[in-house]
C-alpha cells in the first residue's frame, strides 16, 4: 500500500476549451471530476503538482508540423472543424498543449520520486489523436507525448500503456506500433469507434508484439475486466519489466455511460485499479500515472472517478476474499475466451503465458 500522497494535475484553465459550446465533451466533465476531490476519504492523501504548456517541438514528438500549424491556426477562429467529433476554440489550442504539459508535470513527479502514483485531470482527451490528425475529441495525444517524453527527458527504455477507454487508443497504436520501447495494452469495445483495435494488430518490424488488443463485445462486466487483468495483462506486465504504467483512464466503461455499453460499475473501477496498482508495485517500484480520457456520464466520473482516487489512495475499499471470488469464479466466461483469442495471436510474441 502507497503511503505518499497521490499527485493530481489540475488546472481551472482546463475548462476553456469548448466553453459555453453544445458539446459531449464538454467542461461539465472536468468539473464532476473535481467534485469528488473534497470528499472526506480524500483529505489529506492527494498533492496537486501544478501544469505547465508543452511547447510546440515537444509536440513534434509524436505530431506531424502540419498537424500542429492546424491545430494552432484554431486560436485565430472563434470555431474550427477538424471532423464531425472534432471541434476548438479559440482558447483550444493553448488548453490542449496545457493538458500534455501536465502530464510531463507529473510524469517529472513520479519518475524522480516524489510520488508513486498519479492522476492527471486533463482534458481535452488524447488518445484518438494520431500523429497526423485530430480524432475522437482529441486534439493532442497526451498519454503518447508522456511516454515520449519520458524517453526524451529520461531515457526510458520499456514502459507500458494501459488504455482502459470504452474506445480503441488508434492514435497511441500508430504513435508506438513499431518500437519494443512501449508495451501498448488496449481493452476496449469492438466493432465501435473508432473502427481498429482487432487481435491482428500486433505492430510491426521492432514493435511486432508489443500492441495487444483485447477487443470486446458489449456488456463486459466488473468480473471479466478484473479476470484479463489478473490473467492478461498481470503476466505480460511481469515478462516486460516496465519502468512504469501509464494509463489510458476513461469513464466511459460505467455501465449507464451514453456512448458506451460496457457493464463495468464503480466498485469494478475500484477492481481495475487496485490490480493496476498491485501491477505497478511488483514491476516498476509503484509508478503509475493514470490519465484522463473519455467518459460521458457526469454521474459516472463522479462515481467511478471516486472509486480510482480512494484505491490510487491506498484505501481498503476491496477485500481479498473478494478478489479471490471474483477472479476464481467460473462465471463470467465471456473475458476468457476473449483472452484465448489473444494468447493465440501472442504465443510466438510471449512465452509465458499461464493461468488460463
Amino acid at each position: 500500500m502507497s503511503t505518499q500522497p497521490v499527485l493530481l494535475i489540475r488546472d481551472s484553465r482546463f475548462s476553456l476549451h469548448l466553453e459555453n459550446m453544445p458539446h459531449l465533451e464538454t467542461p461539465k466533465r472536468l468539473r464532476a471530476f473535481e467534485e469528488i476531490l473534497s470528499d472526506p476519504s480524500l483529505s489529506g492523501r492527494t498533492q496537486e503538482i501544478s501544469p505547465r504548456i508543452a511547447t510546440t517541438e515537444e509536440l513534434a514528438w509524436v505530431h506531424t508540423r502540419e498537424h500542429i500549424q492546424r491545430v494552432a491556426g484554431s486560436a485565430t477562429r472563434p470555431f474550427t472543424s477538424f471532423d464531425l467529433d472534432t471541434q476548438a476554440t479559440e482558447n483550444s489550442y493553448d488548453v490542449a498543449r496545457l493538458a500534455a504539459g501536465g502530464v510531463f508535470s507529473l510524469l517529472d513527479e513520479i519518475w524522480n520520486g516524489r510520488g508513486k502514483r498519479g492522476f492527471a485531470c486533463v482534458r481535452p482527451p488524447g488518445h484518438h489523436a494520431e500523429p497526423g490528425k485530430a480524432m475522437g475529441f482529441c486534439l493532442f495525444n497526451n498519454v503518447a507525448l508522456g511516454a515520449r517524453y519520458l524517453m526524451e527527458q529520461y531515457s526510458a527504455q520499456r514502459i507500458m500503456i494501459i488504455d482502459i477507454d470504452v474506445h480503441h487508443g488508434n492514435g497511441t497504436q500508430a504513435a508506438f506500433y513499431e518500437t519494443d520501447k512501449v508495451l501498448f495494452v488496449s481493452t476496449h469495445q469492438f466493432p465501435g469507434y473508432p473502427g481498429t483495435g482487432n487481435y491482428g494488430e500486433i505492430g510491426k518490424g521492432k514493435g511486432e508484439g508489443y500492441t495487444v488488443n483485447i477487443p470486446l463485445s458489449k456488456g463486459v462486466g466488473d468480473r471479466d475486466f478484473a479476470r484479463i487483468i489478473y490473467f492478461l495483462i498481470n503476466p505480460l506486465a511481469q515478462m516486460y519489466q516496465p519502468e512504469i504504467i501509464l494509463v489510458s483512464c476513461g469513464f466511459d466503461l460505467y455501465n449507464r455511460d451514453r456512448l458506451g455499453g460496457m457493464a463495468v460499475t464503480p466498485e469494478g473501477y475500484g477492481l481495475i485499479t487496485f490490480f493496476l496498482t498491485e501491477i505497478a508495485e511488483r514491476t516498476c517500484n509503484g509508478r503509475i500515472a493514470f490519465i484522463m480520457e473519455g467518459g460521458y456520464s457526469l454521474r459516472g466520473i463522479r462515481e467511478c472517478g471516486l472509486a480510482v482516487m480512494q484505491t490510487l489512495c491506498g484505501l481498503p475499499l476491496i477485500k481479498a476474499k473478494v478478489i479471490d471470488r471474483i477472479v476464481g469464479s467460473t462465471g463470467g466466461a465471456q473475458g476468457l475466451s476473449f483472452l484465448r483469442k489473444v494468447l493465440e495471436v501472442h504465443k510466438k510474441h510471449w512465452k509465458s503465458f499461464s493461468g488460463i
